[in-house]
This record gives C-alpha cells, sequence and structure tokens, in this order.
C-alpha cells in the first residue's frame, strides 16, 4: 500500500466513522465535538484521498462510509485491534 500520512484528527474522524459503518455529518461533529467546518475540511481531503464516500441525505445532510481504500488503510494502520471488519 502506498504511504498515506494523515493528520491524528482525520485519523480520529476515519476510525469513528468505521466503527459505526456509517455516520451523518451533524452526529458526527457532535459525537467528535469538532466545528462544523473543520469537519467538512476533514471530510473534504478524506474523501479526495478516496478513504470515505459522501452520500447526499437531503439538502444539509450525508451519509458518511469508509471505502475499501480506507478500511485497508486501518487495517495497516492498527493491525491488532480489530478495527474495520468487512461489511
Amino acid at each position: 500500500m502506498r504511504m498515506i500520512e494523515l493528520p491524528e484528527d482525520y485519523a480520529l474522524v476515519l476510525q469513528q466513522v468505521d466503527e459505526n459503518g456509517r455516520e451523518d455529518f451533524n452526529n458526527l461533529a457532535e459525537s467528535l465535538r469538532l466545528d462544523r467546518s473543520r469537519l467538512a475540511h476533514i471530510l473534504e481531503a478524506l474523501q479526495h484521498k478516496g478513504l470515505i464516500t459522501l452520500s447526499r441525505v437531503g439538502r444539509f445532510d450525508a451519509w458518511i462510509r469508509v471505502s475499501g481504500k480506507g478500511r485497508r488503510l486501518l487495517r495497516y494502520m492498527w493491525p491488532d485491534t480489530g478495527l474495520s471488519p468487512s461489511y
């Protein structure tokens, strides 16, 4: 796997979404206590790297899921933790 560097808060977002299977923007911002604009920036970067997918739900929300590439990265980062089950 080509090396992908992630800041700690990016990895935390990726891990949280993966643990829940999918997450909506508002709940994710609340659960991680992240400013909405910061979370939007992180999600944009993760999507650009191909680590998450976003599916719009209505006008103001989206479902966030970890992509296959994102799950592989999580297994690489934390191989013995049981993170990233196969869906």
